[in-house]
This record gives structure tokens, sequence and C-alpha cells, in this order.
């Protein structure tokens, strides 16, 4: 005689073996997802400080200096690259950017112009900031300003960076070879808030 009740309660067992497995290899594949998503995101969003970049140069290339950059006008005459029309980064902060300064205090700031993305979370400023896209490589950025609180700046820097507790020193940017970019521990002390990290690169 065969044992009906051996069989069932085998087969619960297995069932919810197979059903464990399930579960933690969708874990582990929702964690991979995330993470190859998030990987994509930084990247699309160190390309769209590029692009704004270059949009902002050709938007004022006919001025002598960036002292009469304007956001507002650059949105209503579509300058602005398609993809950050309503101001938003790929990790789904505002931006913002325009002149440093009119050149009233220091004559050099209206050759110079800010772009600045908020609401970075933690993991993408790390990354974002850790990949060395912007240092050295003929750019032209000045200095890296992180949550208002920790600057980096080249050594031939025009921007004042004098007033951020932590400052730190990057080679200039004449052999990009040897440019100091900074540390993965710098970089996570600057990131330091989990979700709503400010980044500013000042462009010359």
């Amino acid at each position: 005689m065969r044992n009906h009740t051996g069989e069932h309660g085998y087969t619960m067992i297995e069932t919810i073996m197979y059903i464990s497995i399930l579960g933690v290899l969708g874990v582990v594949l929702a964690s991979y997802a995330a993470s190859v998503f998030t990987r994509y995101k930084t990247g699309r969003i160190a390309q769209q400080i590029i692009d704004l970049q270059k949009a902002i140069l050709a938007y004022t290339a006919a001025n002598e200096d960036y002292s009469a950059l304007d956001k507002n006008k650059m949105q209503e005459e579509k300058a602005i690259p398609l993809d950050m029309r309503n101001l938003r980064h790929a990790l789904g902060g505002s931006i913002d950017f325009g002149p440093v300064g009119d050149g009233a205090t220091n004559t050099n700031e209206k050759y110079m112009f800010y772009i600045t993305f908020n609401g970075v979370y933690q993991k993408g400023c790390v990354e974002l900031l850790t990949q060395g896209q912007f240092y050295g490589d003929g750019l032209g950025m000045d200095s890296l300003i992180v949550n208002n609180s920790t600057a980096w700046y080249y050594d031939k820097s025009f921007y004042n960076t004098a007033s951020y507790p932590r400052r730190y020193r990057m080679q200039s940017p004449a052999n990009p070879a040897v440019v100091v970019r900074p540390t993965f521990s710098q970089v996570t002390s600057a990131c330091n808030r989990k979700k709503d990290n400010t980044i500013t690169w000042v462009f010359s």
C-alpha cells in the first residue's frame, strides 16, 4: 500500500524548494538589472553634461563672454539638448546653469560658466565622479564642487575655491596622463547624502 501522505509531503517540500530557488534567482536578477540600469543612467548623465556644455558654447559663440548666458532663453529657443529641455537630468534631478559672474569682482568670472545637477543619489554621485570624463580631457573644466562643501580645482584654476572647507588640488590638465583625479574615498566622503547630492562643474 502506497503512502499517499508521504508523497504529498515530499511534493510540498519540493515545491517550497523550487519557489525558494526562484525567489533567490529573482532577487539576484533584479539586483543585477538595477545595477545595469544605474550604470546606464550614470553614463547618460555624464554625456548630458558634455552635451549641455557644447550647447552653451555654441549658444554663446558670438559673445565675448558668458555674462549674458540665460538658461530660460536657451530653453525658450530650444537651444538645450532635447532630453534636457525640461531642465531635468537622467537621474531625475533638476539642472541649473549660468554665468559664474559678471566680472564685477573678478574679471575672470565673466569668462566662466557653471552647470549644476541637483538631486543626484549617492551611488550615482560616486560613480559619476570616479569615471574621470572631466579630468584633463580638454573640456575646459576649471573646478568641481560637491554639496557646496568640497571642491576640486586645477593648479591654474581661475575660480576661487578657497571658501570651501575641503579643497583638493588637481594637477594641471596640460598633460592628461598625469592629471590627478578624486580618489574613491574622497568622492565617497563628498557624496555624503543618500538622495540629494548636488554637483557643480565650473567651466572656463
